[in-house]
């Protein structure tokens, strides 16, 4: 069974518009494309081994450029606002009432924009092993840019989901005013260093309440005259600037300039492809939206990360689901478990300053 999932507005651009060219599918926050950063030339990491379960370890030492040095406190020190975070390190969790799946799982791209060719190099699939398992793909060409959006790519019948040690990043940004956006706690993999984990941490937290589930950064008043809204006091940044600021801190410069429009343009229906624009006085001005989630995820899991050797690092994440016509719904004394794994690339790429997030989806 395929949970539907409910879209109000940019469902298409979630995240996408920060992964690379051939990967703008956000397999897993995918349930939707929902997050993440642009092009990546490194190659990403390998398929796992469906037979083993990857313990985790130190990242090897670079091939090409240092790794980033930058402590937490000192990238942290660098936004526009400093955020508090709480890192703790512990057992890989997944959703209540869910049981970890220690049987094989069905391991897929849950969508893909680009080309079956690009999806087999990019997953590290043979094209005929992808063809075969994948006989007649769901797919949809009713894109803004023409191109052809797969779907429920099968990779691989029987995968094993590895289980690894994850650190629980705690991002608290005490001066919003929206207590439910205040306070929020991310699982990143475990190897990464408290700078990159809280980055990462960052990336979600931005993009499930401002590009994501929500799009929209809150409190905010609308124009009824040209419908878009203006972010106003209490919100995670009040003017254009402090969102510049606080992305570039955060994101890689595509992933910036996929979401920053810049000075607002004429409103005619729609904005381009941007999400934020610069108002008047320095304002952030955007349209707005919600979509909903996969009411059947599960929980996440990920690869181990891997230093690529332009330095940068990549590894997938593993959004959980369950597909099975068991499914009927959650319920205090009914548990599942997971029989879908869908992966999306994670990239973490280094610069003088710490470490900034190229491409992640939203899990669910």
């Amino acid at each position: 069974m395929k949970p539907a999932l409910s879209c109000l507005l940019l469902s298409s651009l979630l995240l996408t518009a920060c992964t690379p060219a051939a990967s703008t599918a956000q397999p897993a926050a995918s349930p939707t494309p929902s997050a993440a950063p642009p092009a990546a030339t490194a190659t990403p990491a390998a398929t796992p081994d469906p037979t083993a379960t990857p313990t985790p370890t130190p990242s090897p030492a670079p091939t090409a450029a240092p790794l980033p040095q930058t402590t937490l406190e000192e990238w942290a020190a660098a936004m526009p606002r400093t955020p508090e975070y709480d890192i703790a390190e512990g057992p890989i969790k997944l959703q209540d009432y869910v049981a970890w799946p220690d049987q094989p799982v069905t391991l897929e791209i849950l969508s893909w924009n680009g080309t079956l060719e690009e999806a087999a190099e990019a997953y590290h699939v043979p094209l005929e092993t992808l063809l075969a398992m994948n006989p007649d793909p769901e797919m949809s060409d009713h894109t803004s840019d023409g191109s052809t959006v797969y779907y429920n790519l099968k990779l691989q019948d029987e995968y094993i989901v590895p289980k690894p040690m994850v650190k629980y990043v705690t991002v608290s940004t005490p001066w919003v005013e929206n207590s439910i956006e205040r306070t929020d706690n991310y699982m990143v993999p475990a190897t990464l260093s408290d700078q990159a984990a809280a980055c990462m941490a960052t990336a979600y937290d931005f993009q499930y309440e401002h590009y994501g589930m929500h799009v929209g950064i809150e409190p905010s008043e609308r124009d009824e005259e040209s419908g878009l809204y203006y972010t106003t006091e209490g919100a995670l940044c009040t003017t254009y600037s402090e969102l510049t600021q606080y992305m570039e801190n955060v994101y890689a410069p595509e992933c910036c300039d996929a979401l920053l429009g810049g000075p607002e343009v004429k409103w005619e229906g729609n904005f381009t492809e941007k999400i934020y624009y610069q108002g008047e006085n320095d304002t952030i001005c955007f349209v707005g939206g919600d979509r909903g989630s996969n009411i059947a995820y599960c929980g996440k899991s990920f690869t181990e990360p891997e230093l690529q050797p332009d330095g940068s690092i990549e590894f997938w994440q593993l959004s959980l689901m369950v597909e099975s016509d068991d499914f009927v719904g959650w319920g205090e004394g009914i548990t599942y478990t997971p029989d879908t794994a869908s992966a999306s690339l994670v990239r973490l790429e280094p610069t003088e300053t710490g470490w900034r997030v190229a491409q992640l989806a939203l899990p669910n």
